[in-house]
């Protein structure tokens, strides 16, 4: 289950980073790079996660990949906080740049982490918890609060059932960061939420992201 897990973030990944690498200029490209970066390091937790279970390995390689696998969970649920953040007040102007916020909140953990204040296992479901589940929830709003303005528009087109797509994924993520435990569901339930979610997350990711070159394209016709 595990695998399928991976291949799904795998690819939502890599078509979060092309797609947003090659689209034009537009004020969701921020933003969609926030939910790419989320994810990469959700990958990169999970793969190191899986690589600890292997029997065998050397105490202070065993130490490291979990360090790693923390690290990477912090890090993916202060991006994915961003992204909910970013997502939900893209037409609110302000005068302070969102993108400083991950670089504040992850030298700040990492300062509770060096220090020892907190323990890595506190400190990762912590983020977990308060980022995490809370960058979920406020993604799944936003999503949804677009599809219902673009409809609004009469918009026929494909990207706004991929928003609505997007933010059932978010939800379910929501729930297995957030509500989902060990102590009322069985692992196996648990794990196939998070394939599920991974799975609607990689979908959507093709179609949402095509917002970009509609916004541009909307722009050059107005000019």
């Amino acid at each position: 289950m595990t695998v399928i897990y991976i291949a799904f973030l795998l690819t939502a990944s890599a078509v979060l980073v092309i797609k947003t690498r090659t689209a034009p200029n537009s004020q969701f490209k921020n933003i969609f790079w926030a939910l790419a970066s989320a994810v990469i390091m959700k990958t990169s937790a999970t793969i190191a996660g899986y690589e600890r279970l292997i029997n065998g390995l050397p105490l202070y390689e065993y130490a490291l990949i979990t360090n790693f696998s923390d690290m990477s969970a912090v890090v993916s649920n202060i991006f994915l906080f961003h992204f909910g953040v970013s997502i939900l007040t893209y037409k609110i102007k302000t005068l302070i740049d969102y993108k400083i916020f991950p670089t504040l909140l992850f030298a700040g953990y990492m300062i509770l982490y060096i220090s020892g204040i907190i323990d890595p296992a506190e400190l990762s479901m912590t983020s977990r918890i308060s980022f995490g589940y809370n960058g979920a929830i406020l993604g799944c709003v936003g999503c949804v609060n677009i599809y219902y303005e673009r409809r609004k528009e009469c918009a026929k087109d494909t990207v706004i059932y991929g928003f609505l797509l997007l933010g059932m994924g978010l939800f379910i993520y929501s729930v297995t960061e957030g509500l989902l435990t060990t102590k009322v569901f069985s692992m196996y339930m648990i794990s196939m939420f998070k394939v599920v979610s991974a799975a609607i997350l990689a979908m959507s990711a093709v179609t949402v992201t095509d917002l970009m070159k509609e916004e541009r394209t909307r722009r050059i016709g107005f000019v």
